[in-house]
């Protein structure tokens, strides 16, 4: 066996460690699915999940779910820098989603049953950055970049701000 198949292999169960379907994992390291499969079962112990993918308007279908997209979305700029705009580099694509999970981890109620965006979402966020179906906007209040989408169900406005419109006001003896 090649140093190169022991790299697709190794980058692959690094993959399906953090979750990322199959049918991606087989695009990136170019393993039949059919080998990837039994993988995630000795992994995870369980079946691989199924199902079509969505875009990045049917990840964004929330505000919380916008805010902590872009919390990914500008991790990954930072990591990756104008070269996420001509293609998703795997290393840059990993620190960033293992920053963010780190962030999310710490901020995440105690209760809450997973993170907001799984590995598979911060893919398709980042294929669509690179085909400018997502992209960011400044916001000219907090001056945070936030991920909008086309098509996407919330509104073309900071996602930050609107969910501190929704949190009820604090008073003063607090």
């Amino acid at each position: 066996m090649r140093l190169a198949t022991f790299h697709r292999f190794d980058t692959a169960i690094a993959l399906l460690q953090r979750g990322m379907h199959v049918s991606i994992v087989s695009r990136i390291t170019e393993i039949n699915p059919k080998i990837l499969r039994p993988l995630v079962r000795e992994i995870h112990g369980k079946r691989p999940v199924s199902g079509q993918m969505t875009s990045a308007s049917g990840i964004l279908r929330t505000r919380a779910v916008q805010a902590s997209a872009s919390v990914f979305a500008v991790l990954y700029r930072a990591s990756g820098g104008s070269e996420i705009f001509g293609g998703i580099d795997l290393r840059g694509f990993l620190a960033a989603y293992d920053g963010y999970l780190a962030l999310a981890g710490g901020i995440m109620p105690p209760n809450a049953q997973r993170i907001p965006i799984d590995i598979t979402q911060a893919w398709l966020i980042a294929r669509d950055i690179q085909t400018g179906a997502a992209y960011f906007q400044s916001c000219r209040r907090c001056h945070i970049h936030y991920l909008l989408a086309d098509d996407s169900r919330t509104p073309p406005s900071c996602p930050i701000c609107a969910l501190n419109k929704q949190r009820p006001s604090q008073s003063a003896d607090e």
